[in-house]
């Protein structure tokens, strides 16, 4: 029953946090608190803490390269510092059991914008200069979820 309702309220995270995203490009430090703090105590009801914790930093770890030498290698901002926050929250709702997990996860997170912008060009025959990175990387969680649950 409380992991239920904890469940839920990862979700109500995940739609706050996506329209909030997709309307001012921001993501509110209390929505990744609230859902880290969420992912640590599923990993205190599921025995799992140490994963969660790891889990956090093995997903949070590329994004936080791609945050410091994209910019310079581009010369303009390639991630936002609120989806680096944000992953770390859904690195402890992911946990780290393998690599191939990380693999997958980073491999949707890029690949669902991709189809996006392929999509809209196709249908608005332009491409905007920024998107909303928050809504992608919380449908990538939500697939790897999924995936996962079909692996075993």
């Amino acid at each position: 029953m409380v992991k239920t309702l904890i469940y839920i309220s990862i979700l109500v995270l995940f739609i706050e946090i996506c329209v909030r995203d997709k309307k001012q490009r921001v993501i509110l430090n209390k929505s990744n608190v609230s859902l880290l703090f969420l992912g640590l105590i599923l990993g205190v009801l599921e025995n799992n803490l140490f994963e969660r914790v790891l889990g956090a930093a093995a997903y949070t770890l590329p994004f936080i390269l791609i945050y410091g030498y994209g910019s310079d290698i581009l010369g303009m901002e390639c991630i936002g510092m609120g989806d680096i926050k944000l992953m770390i929250s859904l690195g402890t709702i992911l946990k780290f059991e393998n690599f191939y997990k990380v693999l997958l996860f980073i491999n949707i997170s890029f690949i669902l914008p991709l189809f996006f912008l392929i999509v809209k060009y196709l249908l608005v025959k332009r491409i905007d200069r920024e998107i909303a990175f928050g809504p992608f990387l919380i449908g990538a969680c939500i697939l790897t979820l999924i995936l996962e649950s079909y692996e075993r």
